[in-house]
Order: C-alpha cells, then structure tokens, then sequence
C-alpha cells in the first residue's frame, strides 16, 4: 500500500474532528514552534474547555527527585506526582519513599479531567496505556509539551474495570524516561469488579506488582545502556521501586496485580512451591473464568492479575520467581541485518537474590551485547506468609468478555490485515516501514466501528510485544514458528483468553488479533512495547475515520 501524507482536508475529515477536540495546548514534536496540527491546519487555534463538566480534577507532574533504593547515595529519578484537586469517583494514592506512581483509582463512568505540568528539562507527555480516550488525549509523540508546560487530559473513564497504566510517550525519548522512573498505574473499577474480587473495594487484599530491571553505577546512580537489538537489560530486579523486595502477607487471598513495566526484559513468572498460576485477569480486566497456568509469560506493557489463595501457607515463604526459557531463535540471525544469533537456550540461575548472574544466551543488555541474558532464571518477589489465621474470601463470578470475535463477526477473519515484523539495515520495521509523524499507509486506514481481524507476522529472531492504541483486542489465532523448539519454552504461559492491548508474537510466529474501532475517531498508534524498538522508530501511525463511506 502507498504511504500518504495527512493533508490538511483528510487530518480534518479522517479524525471526525474538529477545534473543538483540542484544547489548545502547543504540541512540540521535535523542536519548539508550531504543533503538527498547526502546520498542518496553517493556523493557531484556541480553544475553550467549559463544555466537557468533570466529575474529577487530577494534577499530575513530571519531575526529578532522589529516593533511597540502595544504600548510601540516594538515586536521581524522574517521577509523576498526583493529587486530586476536587470531585469524586477518583482516588488518587501516591507512593511514599519510591519513584513509582501515582496509582489512580477511577469509577467507571467518571469524567476525568487530569492537568500534566511537565518540570523536567526536556519534552514529555503521558500516555494512557490500555485506555479508550480521545485523539487528543491520547499522548503520542506530537502531542508532547515542553519544559514548564501543561497539557489538558479531558475523557469520560469507559473502559472495562482492569488495570491500566500510563507512561511518557516522546519522540525518541520514551525508554529513557520511563526508565528513570516515569510510571504510574490507572486501576478502572465498578460494581461488578468489586463483587467479583473480595477485599477489591477496600484495597487491602489488592496488591500492584510493578516488576522492572535497573542497572547501577558505583554511585547508586541508574545507568542507561540499550542494546541495539534487544533493548535495555538491567542488572538487577525492582518490585514497586524496591531492591530484593518482600511482602508481609496474612494467610488469606489475595489479588496480585502484575505489571511488567520494564523497558525490554521479558519475565516467565512462576512459584518457588509449583503452586499453579491462577489468572483471573489481563490488560482489558476480569477473565469469564480463572485461568490456571503453571508459569505466565509477562512481556512489556502487558499486565496479569492472579489470584493467589496463601491460607495454608502460614508461617512459610513463597517466592515469584522468573523462570528460564530460551527468548530467541537459535541461529540463522536476524533478516537482512547483517548480525549473527544472540539467541539460545540459558538455563543460569541467579545465585544473589533479585540480581541477575547469568550471562549469554538471551543477548546482552549493554551496549557491548555482554550483559545479563533475557531468559535467565532469577527471583523477582519474596513473600511471608505470617501466622495469624485469617479468612479466605472464595472467588466470586468473573466477569464475560462480553464480544466473543470469531468468524461470524469478523468480515477479515480469513484475510486480516497483515504485519510483518523485521529488522532491516540495522532498523526495526513495521511492513518495512518506520514511524513518520505525519503519515498514514492506506492499509493503515479503517472507520469507526468496524470490526477487523489484524496479523502480526513475526519474521525476526526476537519477541515483541505489539501494542494497539486506543482498541482492547482479542486473540483469536496463533500459528507457532516453523521450529518450535524455543516457542515450546515459553507457549504454556501465553495469555489470549480476555481483552488485550499488547500480545506476545514468538519469533517466527503470527498471531492474529479481532478488534473494534470505537467511539473515537482519530490518528492513533501501534507499535511493538520494547521501549527502544518504539524509540527506533517501530511504531506506526493508523486512522480511524468517520464511518461514513465514500
């Protein structure tokens, strides 16, 4: 298909948008001067805000700060501060010691409107991660604002109860910044949820698990230091901001809500004792039923919420290990870019805690290619079970999925669209394409309320995690690789039943995804969530049109 420029005729028409979607704040893509709607509407447009009524106001800010996570120097970090300023339907819970957060609690329904002030020395915007919201609101990368700057976030919370999340989004800037510390969780809740989840409401059986990896230098200092065709690999392992983490837990359930919020590692999360994994919920919320695993496969972006019953183990300890598994295609290389294999097998463990000693296989997280490997085994969380007796709520109805996508619904079932994965002249690309700001490919076009059948089409030795914005999507079909020696290290833990917005594709493999466009119009994102693959350019712009045909 023919990549095309937005004019200014199409931007106008193809988002089913006009002034009154923006707010006027000034978007700073690369450089400062006229936002890209600026340039391309040849004109500067001020807009008022008294027609959208919140039922909340949130402040957010983006600023630096030092925490205490090793011992001796503090550690400089970038971090969002939150607080609530009125209204209700929205908590919001900032947490103390760590750079980690907000975590903001919001009722279905609210009208949220959310002020970012931006205090850092260089461009950043926030994005809603897994959220329906407005193009405006939606954070890409044009969308960024400058230093001592504020965007206006105005949107009506209609997602699912699940656990969402947000992160910075600039152009070329992205991983470093969330490495720094730039994360905070938007947890949606209802009714339903919360009949549903014991001890959901109060929040105290209700545990986040932010998992990351972090490298430091002699001065407790983060050092950043991507591979080029993994990404960033750290050297130790964080669980909400904190080295060698433990929970004090009461032999009672629990709901453990999982993100890997790491930049490229890849996590195969499993029990010290083979208990099973109980999974009851994945990006988009509440599973119809609880899955039952005996590992889960967690890759960037993506969350798992498990439901983890530690009634008779008082007294004992658990941990949540990462388990070994081989991420990457053994020999051959990648296609066309002229570098040999750093995949195959790593069965290392860490012998220290949550640092990780293996090196090799799973390819290097320093700019050398010699840093910890990405399949290697290492504990992630320690828990203690204390030993106080305590009730155990039971499980209550999950929730449905609601729209079950399958052949009699998706007009493309058989013939989705297709996406090709691959790494071209040292370059990650999207159907051999790389991300342009102000271009949208005709096979990048859809309309509102369609519902369509996309494929991720895995053509290099390497995972990705491939993310839509905008959409939650349903795995309908994967097509294991050719070889399936490494894909058998990993398949038990995939997760496709239930809403998604970021899906593991194996290398080699396809996977096919069913989802609709609504009720937004707009230009949207998609783009694999290895942070540096999305800073390399691996992301995409596609437009959801009025669904009015020509």
């Amino acid at each position: 298909m023919v990549a095309q420029k937005i004019s200014r005729r199409n931007f106008l028409q193809g988002a089913g948008m006009g002034a009154a979607a923006l707010f006027g704040t000034t978007f700073h893509p690369f450089s400062r001067g006229p936002s890209l709607f600026d340039r391309l509407t040849s004109r500067s447009l001020s807009v008022q805000t008294d027609d959208f009524i919140p039922d909340a106001e949130v402040s957010i800010t983006a600023d630096e700060k030092t925490v205490q996570i090793l011992s001796g120097t503090p550690t400089l970090v970038w971090s969002y501060e939150g607080q609530l300023l009125s209204g209700s339907g929205v908590t919001v819970q900032n947490l103390p010691g760590i750079y980690l957060g907000p975590i903001l609690r919001v009722q279905r329904g609210t009208k949220v409107r959310i002020y970012f002030h931006n205090n850092l020395a260089e461009d950043s915007v926030i994005h809603p991660h897994g959220l329906h919201v407005p193009e405006d609101c939606d954070g890409q990368p044009m969308q960024a604002i400058g230093p001592g700057e504020t965007k206006i976030y105005n949107f009506q919370v209609i997602d699912r109860a699940g656990p969402y999340w947000f992160h910075p989004h600039p152009m070329g800037r992205t991983a470093e910044q969330v490495m720094f510390g730039m994360a905070g969780l938007f947890y949606v809740t209802d009714a339903d949820e919360q009949a549903a989840v014991p001890g959901a409401a109060q929040g105290q059986f209700d545990l986040p698990v932010i998992i990351q990896d972090r490298t430091f230098d002699s001065n407790n200092q983060f050092v950043y230091n991507p591979n080029q065709l993994w990404g960033f690999l750290g050297e130790k392992i964080l669980v909400n901001g904190t080295l060698n983490a433990a929970f004090s837990l009461e032999p009672h359930a629990y709901r453990l809500r999982l993100l890997n919020g790491s930049n490229a590692r890849t996590y195969k999360l499993a029990w010290s004792n083979n208990m099973p994994m109980k999974v009851i919920g994945t990006d988009g919320g509440l599973l119809p039923a609880v899955q039952t695993r005996p590992y889960v496969m967690l890759m960037p972006g993506e969350r798992v919420d498990l439901w983890a019953n530690f009634s008779s183990l008082a007294r004992q300890q658990v941990i949540l290990k990462s388990l070994a598994f081989t991420p990457g295609g053994m020999g051959g290389g990648c296609r066309r870019c002229g570098m040999g294999s750093v995949g195959g097998s790593d069965t290392q463990s860490s012998a220290g805690g949550n640092g990780i000693d293996g090196m090799g296989g799973g390819g290097g997280g320093g700019g050398g290619g010699m840093g910890p490997a990405n399949g290697t085994a290492f504990n992630v969380l320690t828990i203690n079970v204390s030993r106080k007796t305590s009730d155990h709520p039971a499980l209550g109805p999950l929730q449905s999925l609601e729209i079950v996508y399958g052949p009699g619904n998706v007009p493309n079932y058989y013939s989705p669209r297709p996406f090709t994965l691959e790494m071209s002249m040292m370059v990650w690309t999207i159907n051999h394409r790389v991300y342009d700001p102000t271009e949208i490919a005709d096979d990048e076009m859809v309309h509102l309320d369609d519902i369509e059948a996309w494929e991720w089409i895995n053509n290099s030795t390497i995972p990705h995690p491939m993310h839509i914005h905008n959409v939650q999507f349903q795995v309908v079909k994967r097509t294991p690789p050719a070889d399936s020696t490494t894909y058998n290290t990993a398949n038990q833990g995939f997760l496709d039943t239930g809403w998604k917005d970021t899906v593991l594709v194996w290398p080699g493999e396809k996977v096919r995804v069913a989802m609709k466009f609504s009720p937004y119009t707009g230009m949207y994102m998609y783009h694999c969530h290895i942070l540096e693959h999305e800073d390399m350019t691996m992301m995409r712009n596609y437009m959801i049109m009025d669904s009015m045909r020509p």
